[in-house]
């Protein structure tokens, strides 16, 4: 509970000092007495207003002494005003919060809104806690529940979920300049600073004070100018509110995407250029290609299928098997499928009509601050309030050079808070001027003290650009001679993907998540586009296949009929296709045909017959740090085509089992130009260069041998060869020679860690989970293969809480929780050197428009004639007289995009075909346009 503003401590102590002092000062008998000149009037003057100041600031440098100089513990919340909330490490500082009351429901709620997420109390466990959806609930919802759902529908759940939730909304507010510069003035530097220039003009030193002093307060204003506009920019990362169609009260009707309510049945389009998704949805009908860039730095479109055709009575699993059903806030929609034709499109379980505008249908699950997006601005706004240096270091030096200030008087230079401040901007600038950015500036200090760097493997240390080597394994299970084999038994042969068997064709040509877009685009994963290149076939609309060469498969019609779409979790991916061939007689044969493809020990397990030197042929490729993929296949049908309804009731079970084998696809991921060399460096800088890969672990250690990751013998341990048990483990070399059991509630054995370099998979991490040989495996393993995106994240959490300063870069979602886990993570980007001219260009033309538009509005304030678009901008503008270059910009876009536009021949007809914008700047055009009309 507060105390009112007489009570705190820095006003009742000194309300009775100053009296007494006056009292004092006022008698000439007790002045002469106790004072006794005007030197002590100044000391004790000052020793009062230097002890009033002190408690009132430490108010604002420690939320406990903040609480126990300005309130009394409440005895039960029902009576409490306030909360103090401490946040975890680097998550913002501690705060008091206000606690609202109000009867939302019918039931009396308390809560507390911090860092812009609401806690709510629950009396049964006498605790506050973030709003809770339904997608967080443990255990998980069934599937059925967002199957069978209708949206809202009723006025009085809709009014109840609006009052628990809110609005959809971002609401930053950006505070003044005042304000943000009042909290810069009393930061516990800044007064040691002032404290210094006030000491130093006593000494008469009243030109360097003043100096100094101007100094510092420019300083602190161009901090507080670069978190203003670092918060708008934030505030600029929120969507604007656009018309969106939503399943209300049984009926659809329009609404703004502000308002939108978690447990809404909306309509999912294609979202406009500069928008994007309003919230996190989870498809339930349709399917949707979404560029996630914004939010994991995955450049590649995903295709994403919705829980429509997914069992009703399996639980929800967001982070497996249904991850590619959910879009996420700030993401971009490019296309909206709905099965193959219109007879085709599934019906939904709940019975909800067709929206008007055709999108595809999702249920809303989370909004405003409590989405991916809202998280990711929540870390960027809160993991740190002010860009500085380590605050704990950096009082530590003080204080260790305050020990010298027995013998000397002015041993701490007053600018050291300001200059470590200033490395750590002067770092951010330096990293932006070559396209890096931090969206955690605390953690530039950390980047000097890294031990351990870890690496993703493909698109980090290996090019996204894959290469189609071919296809092994064909003649595995003959006992022919004409086929080249090694010592082991595997056959090296590599036949090329033009040469493959039918079915193999099939399965290259539909175990696939490529889409084709409206624009004509194909999009989706770069091995897979690679390897239908390769193939010589083309993707074409309502994912139906065809080939550019005349092979055997060239006269079958191919269409994917649907997809179970790659998951970590399972490690293989398939497709149901029809095939339409001719056979040898001229009569059209209809067939339905499964087509999979997967990590080779997974498909091994789904093999009718395993053929003899599988394991062999594929291990002998991995070695060789080829990437390989089992292909496997089956006919549901050889006579007759399965309808579309059968195929949507079938299980993924059902689908993937009794396969047989189609080959091994064989393809080689080149090193990127300069990983060699930076791992090089980081080796003879004394760090600790580590790999971290989902890929097959003789492929990882073959390019951590390349990349000199490693340089010894190297062991892996994994499961022994043959072994489904899912209990052994081994230490096993490279060429399967070694073979040593593994205890993991045991110590590991010196004489192993000494004489080899390891390799530690998924599978023998689960192991070791919670024993104590685990931190052993931590602090000498160089290369992890087979881990899961979870995994990356424990190891990245082990290696810190065993004390090591970590570094991790990866390129794609499953890197993200490694990345927040690691002192510095680095996120790469997939940009080519025309990514990188357009980020230029966009720049430029920003920089441009915003002068140019600063002109307008001083011409404006002059009454003088706004003057004319400057040409690299014109296009941004309409046409008409104050815009002459408009026709040769739109010319020059036009050859930029490879396209041709038709000009209209007047500026009137013009202004109706071409988009205006509302800045200020064009504003002034078309009023300039309308006077002199």
């Amino acid at each position: 509970m507060l105390y009112t503003l007489w009570l705190h401590t820095y006003i009742w102590p000194f309300a009775i000092i100053w009296p007494v002092f006056f009292r004092y000062y006022l008698s000439q008998d007790l002045y002469d007495q106790h004072i006794g000149g005007q030197e002590w009037t100044f000391v004790w003057c000052g020793t009062i207003i230097t002890a009033q100041s002190l408690v009132w600031l430490s108010t604002h440098w420690n939320i406990n002494l903040r609480s126990l100089f300005t309130s009394t513990s409440a005895k039960t919340v029902s009576t409490a005003q306030l909360i103090k909330v401490h946040p975890v490490t680097n998550a913002g500082s501690a705060d008091f919060c206000k606690i609202e009351r109000d009867n939302a429901g019918g039931k009396n709620n308390v809560s507390f809104l911090f860092q812009k997420r609401r806690f709510l109390y629950d009396p049964s466990k006498n605790s506050f806690a973030p709003l809770t959806y339904s997608i967080d609930l443990e255990p998980k919802p069934l599937l059925k529940t967002y199957q069978n759902s209708r949206g809202i529908d009723s006025a009085s759940e809709l009014s109840r979920i609006h009052q628990h939730y809110g609005d959809n909304t971002f609401d930053i507010p950006v505070p003044t300049f005042s304000e943000l510069f009042k909290e810069h003035a009393v930061a516990p530097f800044f007064v040691f600073q002032i404290f210094c220039v006030g000491l130093w003009m006593l000494d008469d030193y009243w030109y360097y004070s003043l100096f100094t002093l101007v100094m510092l307060v420019g300083f602190e204003s161009t901090v507080v100018w670069q978190r203003q506009r670092t918060l708008t920019e934030f505030r600029g990362m929120s969507i604007k509110p656009y018309d969106i169609f939503v399943y209300r009260l049984n009926k659809w009707e329009e609404t703004q995407s502000d308002k939108l309510l978690p447990g809404d049945l909306v309509s999912v389009g294609r979202t406009k250029e500069d928008s994007g998704v309003a919230c996190d949805m989870i498809l339930v009908e349709g399917s949707a290609i979404v560029n996630e860039a914004m939010l994991s730095g995955e450049s590649t479109p995903l295709l994403k299928d919705s829980v429509q055709l997914r069992p009703g009575d399996a639980v929800l699993e967001p982070e497996g098997l249904d991850k590619n059903a959910f879009l996420y806030g700030g993401t971009k929609v490019l296309q909206i499928t709905h099965g193959n034709t219109e007879e085709e499109r599934p019906k939904i379980a709940s019975g909800v009509p067709s929206p008007p505008d055709n999108g595809a249908m999702a249920i809303v699950v989370k909004t405003g601050f409590e989405t991916s997006q809202g998280s990711l601005v929540r870390t960027m706004i809160y993991s740190t309030e002010r860009v500085s240096a380590n605050n704990a270091e950096a009082l530590f030096f003080i204080l260790f050079l305050l020990i010298f200030a027995i013998a000397a008087s002015c041993v701490v230079p007053p600018e050291l808070p300001m200059e470590l401040s200033l490395a750590v901007n002067t770092s951010l600038a330096a990293l932006s001027r070559y396209a890096i950015y931090c969206t955690e500036p605390f953690r530039i200090p950390f980047a000097g003290r890294v031990d351990v760097t870890c690496f993703d493997k493909t698109g980090t240390l290996t090019g996204e650009d894959l290469v189609v080597e071919g296809i092994a394994g064909l003649g595995l299970g003959h006992s022919g001679t004409d086929t080249p084999r090694e010592k082991d038994g595997a056959h090296s042969h590599i036949t090329p993907v033009l040469q493959a068997s039918l079915e193999t064709t099939y399965v290259l040509a539909t175990a696939h998540a490529l889409v084709k877009l409206d624009e004509g685009d194909i999009v989706g994963d770069p091995m897979e586009k690679a390897t239908l290149t390769s193939l010589g076939w083309t993707l074409g609309r309502n994912d139906i296949l065809s080939s550019k060469l005349q092979t055997g498969a060239a006269s079958s019609a191919v269409q994917i009929k649907r997809r179970f779409q790659f998951s970590s979790a399972l490690k293989r991916q398939s497709s149901v296709a029809s095939l339409t061939s001719i056979n040898p007689s001229g009569k059209k044969v209809r067939s339905t045909f499964v087509g999979v493809k997967g990590a080779p020990e997974t498909i091994m397990k789904m093999l009718v017959k395993v053929p003899a030197d599988y394991e062999e042929t594929y291990k002998y490729f991995t070695r060789k740090g080829s990437r390989v993929l089992a292909l496997a296949y089956k006919y549901l049908s050889t006579d007759s085509e399965i309808g579309s309804g059968k195929i949507n009731d079938l299980k993924r079970e059902e689908v993937e089992s009794e396969l047989h084998f189609a080959g091994f696809l064989v393809l080689h991921c080149p090193l990127k130009d300069d990983a060699k060399k930076a791992v090089q460096m980081l080796n003879e800088s004394s760090h600790r260069v580590v790999m971290i890969t989902g890929d097959n672990p003789l492929t990882a250690i073959h390019v951590a041998r390349e990349v000199e990751i490693v340089d010894r013998d190297v062991l892996i341990l994994d499961a022994p060869e043959h072994d489904d048990s899912g209990e052994k483990l081994v230490w096993r070399s490279v060429d399967d020679s070694i073979s040593i059991p593994v205890d993991p509630s045991k110590p590991i054995d010196k004489k192993i860690i000494e004489e080899n370099d390891l390799c530690v998979t998924g599978y023998a991490l689960s192991k070791f989970k919670d024993q104590s040989a685990l931190s052993t495996i931590y602090r000498y393993a160089w290369v992890y293969a087979r881990v899961s995106p979870k995994q990356k994240e424990e190891i990245l959490t082990g290696l810190r809480d065993l004390g090591y300063h970590t570094l991790m870069a990866g390129d794609g979602t499953n890197d993200v929780g490694a990345l927040k886990q690691a002192h510095i993570g680095i996120a790469l980007l997939n940009g080519s050197q025309d990514d990188l001219n357009k980020i230029a260009e966009h720049f430029r033309n920003n920089k441009m428009k915003e002068l140019y538009e600063k002109q307008c509005q001083m011409m404006t304030r002059f009454n003088q004639p706004t003057p004319p678009v400057p040409v690299l901008i014109a296009h941004l503008y309409p046409p008409g007289p104050k815009n002459p270059h408009y026709e040769k910009a739109m010319q020059r876009e036009a050859e930029k995009k490879g396209t041709t536009v038709a000009l209209l021949e007047t500026a009137s007809n013009k202004t109706d075909t071409v988009e205006t914008i509302t800045s200020p700047g064009a504003q002034a055009l078309l009023n300039g346009q309308q006077k002199q009309t």
